[in-house]
């Protein structure tokens, strides 16, 4: 039996949902199959892919083009796309024991209680009810969560507990952070540190736990977010100053921040305002200060590994990220007028994967970015 606890803290939420039997028996069941999928299925569409082309399609060119036709006719990886595709619908919507029919099954409730919370929030938590989505926002449920994170309440409660099925192999959803704040810059002052797209707070929470010295921010454009990422900071004795914001027009004042960092967001936003949302930063960022982030990336060389990141991507409900794995972010820091720009490419995948084969496929990777002002 494929068991994976839920680690991350030794508290028990005290805002939380009721969750009987069957719906955590149902969750772990698809913890289980994810982890099912994205080894051993992925494996063997692979290891199918690299037989069909060494068989069939020996000395023609690999590109992304004819590696998608190979994969295609795949039924391993038919199996694959089905199962992350439903999987991840089946995880929100299954009657009873998805994440978003037993929350809203108990929304009345979750949001008296919610409403308790913040009532003597203060300035530790911002809200702005006129606040305008914009278009690209809209358009899409991100991650098929239903209706998306910004319409009811408890929104930020269902996001919460989804992000807990997207690393599955991971018990402390939180460890993406350390990795990535182990490549800040050494010997700067992190006094005033903001959370950019904060969610459900849990990378600012992390952080002040560490460093209770600093002062903690977090931003994010969905109201139900920030409420359940205020209560989240209270449970875990932290204090942050959260704010509902459009992150293109913030209005922290200029030279505001130490660092400001991000965790897989860039592939949220379409291409054409990355650049301008860059610019906002910047103009935040104290001279010296630190814009750090993370995000996904293409294998080099592999064309196969790139089908099967882009198809993520569609059968995800995540339509930037073909445009994202293939921007050039520390060229696009430079071009608004960051110092320094670099991109670190994840070590630890690097030597995970070794030479590429039909007994080693490419795996998921991803970057860091590292910006200075």
């Amino acid at each position: 039996m494929c068991i994976v606890p839920d680690t991350h803290s030794n508290r028990r939420p005290t805002f939380d949902a009721k969750q009987n039997r069957d719906y955590t028996a149902f969750q772990e069941f698809i913890r289980c199959s994810y982890v099912a999928l994205n080894s051993k299925a992925n494996e063997e569409a692979y290891r199918s892919y690299f037989n069909e082309r060494d068989t069939n399609h020996a000395g023609e060119p690999e590109t992304r083009e004819s590696a998608a036709r190979i994969m295609d006719t795949l039924p391993e990886y038919q199996l694959k796309a089905w199962g992350i595709r439903n999987l991840r619908r089946l995880k929100y919507s299954q009657p009873d024991v998805g994440i978003d029919t037993m929350v809203h099954g108990q929304s009345d409730t979750l949001e008296k209680e919610l409403d308790a919370l913040i009532a003597n929030a203060g300035d530790e938590l911002q809200l702005n009810p006129d606040i305008k989505m914009p278009d690209y926002f809209e358009w899409v449920d991100f991650h098929q969560q239903p209706g998306g994170v910004w319409r009811d309440d408890v929104d930020g409660l269902i996001y919460d507990y989804g992000r807990r099925t997207t690393n599955p192999s991971q018990s402390d959803p939180n460890k993406v952070y350390h990795l990535m704040w182990e490549h800040l810059p050494k010997g700067k002052d992190y006094t005033r540190v903001l959370d950019w797209g904060t969610g459900h707070g849990g990378g600012i929470i992390a952080w002040m736990q560490e460093h209770p010295e600093s002062e903690g921010y977090g931003v994010d454009i969905a109201a139900p977010c920030v409420k359940l990422a205020y209560a989240r900071a209270q449970e875990a004795g932290v204090t942050v100053k959260f704010s509902q914001q459009d992150i293109m027009t913030m209005d922290y004042e200029n030279n505001a921040f130490d660092m400001v960092f991000h965790m897989f967001m860039l592939h949220e936003f379409p291409q054409q305002v990355t650049p301008d949302l860059f610019k906002e930063v910047r103009r935040i960022l104290k001279p010296g200060g630190v814009f750090i982030g993370m995000e996904l990336a293409l294998v080099p060389g592999q064309p196969a590994q790139h089908v099967m990141q882009f198809s993520d991507a569609w059968l995800n409900n995540e339509p930037y990220m073909p445009a994202c794995v293939d921007a050039d972010y520390a060229e696009m820091g430079k071009g608004v007028g960051f110092a320094k720009s670099v991109t670190i490419p994840a070590e630890m995948n690097k030597y995970a994967l070794g030479p590429v084969s039909k007994d080693t496929p490419p795996k998921t990777t991803w970057n860091f970015y590292v910006m200075e002002k």
